[in-house]
């Protein structure tokens, strides 16, 4: 059966009838600044995470599930085992720092994603005044020099997180040296 995956403004729909209206959990929308509030500021942008968050997770964990089954089965693996390392170690050197490849391939794509539509998405369903509602408004608008400058800063943070990305995969993997 095929994942079903709900856009980011309906799920925010949901989550502000829910948690908001219904449950009076969290604040519906709107931004308290981190230096007003921290505490405040943490409960604004639960929702908002939880959203873009969401969308991504259960992907991400039959990823990571796949990957450590192959990698348990692997000779290094075997090797670790037969030298006496606990099993502990072995999972987190070994399995687990050798399954996240993928997981941060993935994250590195869903971030270009995010920064490309699901951001505006869910800041205009929670009413916050970030950059996403900045290049909305500049799109209605039609005032180029802004959507100019947003599209240049989401370019350089996806180069920017491809770099890091880069980096991680020569943490993660000792075979992968840097230049």
């Amino acid at each position: 059966m095929v994942g079903v995956s709900f856009p980011p403004f309906f799920l925010g729909a949901i989550f502000i009838y829910y948690l908001g209206y219904k449950a009076n959990l969290l604040p519906i929308g709107g931004y308290v600044s981190l230096g007003t509030s921290p505490g405040e500021w943490f409960k604004h942008l639960i929702l908002p995470w939880v959203t873009l968050s969401v969308l991504f997770i259960g992907f991400y964990s039959r990823v990571l599930r796949s990957t450590i089954l192959d990698t348990i089965n692997e000779d290094y693996v075997r090797t670790a085992r037969a030298k006496g390392l606990s099993r502990r170690q072995v999972l987190v050197r070994h399995i687990l720092r050798n399954s996240l490849i993928p997981i941060i391939s993935l994250w590195g794509l869903d971030f270009a994603s995010v920064i490309g539509g699901g951001a505006i998405l869910t800041e205009s369903v929670y009413n916050l005044h970030g950059v996403g509602q900045l290049a909305a408004q500049a799109i209605s608008h039609l005032d180029l020099i802004t959507v100019m400058v947003v599209v240049m800063l989401g370019a350089f943070a996806v180069v920017f997180i491809a770099a890091v990305i880069d980096v991680l995969y020569a943490f993660l993997d000792p075979r992968i040296r840097l230049a």
